[in-house]
């Protein structure tokens, strides 16, 4: 795609804004058929992007069939925030920007609601458009294998009601031992979902770092810790702990094999290209979702 960019990139984290002049003809829509209306959605977008001379592909499959994106210039996911983050990989893989059109009860990165997007997909499909490359996280279990998330990465106690005894090192550097559920490790996108219930705190999405919340932890002074974003957090069971655990990468529980400690978790220097309106306004979304005055 051509375009304007706007670069600030470090080794490890890249916050990048590109302004597109080039029109999206080539589109793909991915609906969550269990939404009530989804259809009527889909068939209101198809028929704004042919009459707007753009060709389109779309399924309710969810997840998508591998190659889905290919050869498409953007993806419009109807349903929520989940709908959106179960087509991470093929969008990583793709490079193709995506754009959510809200369907579910509470959505950070499905911005745009049914009615919204009537209005705003036509100037959208004809260039006029940014793409917000949001920072992820990869965690590696110790045989290597890597799974990435765009909110976050959890490990916490399985079915038990117990604590796990969790030790945390920075670098070279120990953090703590914590005693409580669990440890949600977060992005700041991730920052306004499970960490916000967990009583962490709301960052920026451009922001460099990590943020380390636990879950119902058993000292009140153990609270949330926020990271640089170049640093490698290594998570591994406390001495004498035997809790089984749980590993869930945006909310997806990974098999038993990948949830083995030490577990390494770190900003990826892979991105998610966010589909937005030009003067997209972060702080206007946490207004509208979280009833700020």
């Amino acid at each position: 795609m051509e375009g304007i960019v706007s670069l600030v990139a470090n080794p490890l984290f890249i916050n990048l804004r590109l302004v597109f002049v080039k029109p999206l003809t080539k589109i793909a829509i991915a609906a969550n058929a269990d939404k009530d209306g989804a259809e009527e959605i889909v068939d209101s977008i198809e028929r704004l992007a042919r009459a707007a001379g753009s060709e389109v592909r779309s399924t309710f499959n969810h997840p998508v069939e591998d190659g889905f994106l290919e050869d498409r210039d953007a993806c419009f996911v109807i349903g929520g925030d989940g709908t959106l983050l179960g087509l991470l990989e093929e969008v990583v893989a793709r490079r193709v920007p995506v754009a959510g059109i809200r369907h579910g009860q509470l959505g950070f990165l499905a911005t745009f609601s049914p009615e919204d997007a009537q209005e705003a997909l036509p100037p959208i499909l004809q260039g006029q458009y940014d793409v917000a490359q949001r920072a992820l996280l990869v965690c590696r279990d110790p045989s290597g294998r890597e799974r990435l998330a765009l909110n976050d990465v959890v490990i916490k106690s399985a079915g038990q009601a117990r604590l796990a005894r969790l030790a945390v090192r920075a670098g070279d550097e120990s953090v703590a031992e914590y005693s409580c559920d669990g440890l949600i490790f977060s992005t700041p996108t991730g920052s306004t979902a499970y960490n916000l219930s967990a009583g962490g705190p709301i960052v920026h999405p451009q922001a460099d770092v990590v943020l380390m919340t636990p879950i119902c932890p058993h000292t009140l002074t153990s609270r949330s810790v926020v990271f640089d974003g170049k640093t490698s957090l290594q998570v591994q069971r406390a001495p004498g702990d035997v809790t089984s655990l749980s590993v869930a990468t945006d909310g997806r529980e990974l098999p038993d094999e990948q949830s083995r400690m030490p577990l390494e978790v770190s900003v990826s220097q892979k991105t998610f290209p966010l589909l937005q309106e030009q003067g997209h306004s972060h702080f206007k979304v946490l207004r509208n979702r979280l009833n700020w005055g």
